[in-house]
């Protein structure tokens, strides 16, 4: 998926779950909880590969290539607030604790690191300073928010936790030390992704999915409807705004396209990077730079690659749902849109 490769299509995604998911980022002795605030998009990806091969579009040659050669690409899905996108907030977003207000200064930000200078973080707040009161301000970084008129607002999707019992299939009764909880996101939760997809490969309008684990106890179902969109020309170098995980690496590069990162800023955190179903084992643990990550960098990528996150690999396994970029300018219109 590089410039000089195969013409590659963007679609945008909106996904309603029509049962609970159970997506988490913590695993305990009796359970998994604590989900995401949002959907990996390795996840969404598997599910889109997976639901395309069931239905017919991709046969098991394509399923044994997409392992090796990824020609479906997906971002990071992030919750649709009253109909409002959300979106990561910047290392440069930050709420006051004392009368709430947030300050964003991740333009100028943008502008500074582009004329090559540090940029200015956010410190205390000015609405407070007006009225003789010192108080410092909260980073925003990650957290999800989105516009309501000109006021940011931060959300997180409906969650609900449970405990399951364990039964015996022989004598239909519950199986002692057999105690399951589970946290789970809730039935009609909507998100919105992007998904890039090569030349040759037809989408269709709708799509019905599973996501996560329990799928054979009715969990996960989602519907998808699939729009493909315009995938706008990016600058060869610039200030880019992450839409999913970043790997903290200098360059990166797949299928003739490539990206060489100047400057980062964001907050990382340390993740096992999910299951490999055809190996039957866990992927490595990786460190990444949080959503909403800003980056100075250079890049050659074919504009919808670029906004679904290029692969890489990492000890002999290809990642997918990683490195999903846009510009500061694109980032405001989907946070206004």
């Amino acid at each position: 998926m590089g410039k000089g490769g195969a013409a590659v299509k963007l679609y945008e995604v909106r996904l309603v779950l029509k049962s609970p998911a159970i997506i988490t980022r913590r695993r305990t002795e009796r359970g998994y909880i604590r989900p995401p605030e949002y959907i990996p998009g390795s996840t969404l990806r598997g599910a889109v590969v997976t639901a395309l091969f069931r239905a017919g579009p991709l046969g098991e040659e394509d399923l044994s290539r997409e392992a090796s050669q990824p020609s479906i690409l997906a971002s990071a899905a992030f919750p649709l607030a009253g109909g409002h996108r959300t979106l990561p907030a910047t290392p440069f977003m930050a709420r006051c604790k004392l009368c709430g207000h947030t300050q964003d200064l991740t333009e100028s930000a943008a502008r500074a690191l582009e004329g090559g200078h540090n940029p200015e973080f956010p410190g205390f707040c000015p609405r407070c300073l007006s009225r003789g009161l010192v108080s410092p301000l909260e980073s925003m970084h990650g957290e999800l928010v989105y516009l309501d008129g000109d006021e940011y607002k931060t959300f997180r999707p409906r969650t609900f936790r449970a405990t399951s019992v364990g039964i015996s299939k022989t004598r239909g009764s519950a199986v002692r030390e057999m105690l399951f909880e589970y946290e789970a996101i809730a039935e009609g939760s909507e998100f919105w992704a992007r998904l890039a997809v090569a030349d040759g490969i037809e989408l269709p309008g709708r799509l019905e999915v599973t996501l996560g684990r329990g799928s054979s106890r009715g969990f996960g179902w989602a519907e998808l409807s699939l729009t493909q969109v315009q995938a706008r020309p990016a600058p060869d170098r610039g200030v880019f705004i992450a839409l999913s995980p970043l790997l903290p690496e200098k360059a990166w590069e797949w299928g003739g396209s490539r990206v060489e990162v100047e400057r980062a800023f964001g907050r990382t955190f340390r993740v096992q990077l999910g299951w490999d179903i055809r190996k039957g084992a866990p992927r490595p643990f990786a460190t990444l730079v949080k959503p909403g990550a800003v980056a100075l960098v250079s890049q050659s990528c074919e504009p919808a690659a670029l906004r679904a996150g290029l692969p890489v690999a990492l000890n002999g396994d290809i990642i997918t749902g990683l490195n999903a970029l846009v510009p500061v300018d694109e980032y405001y219109r989907l946070l206004r849109g």
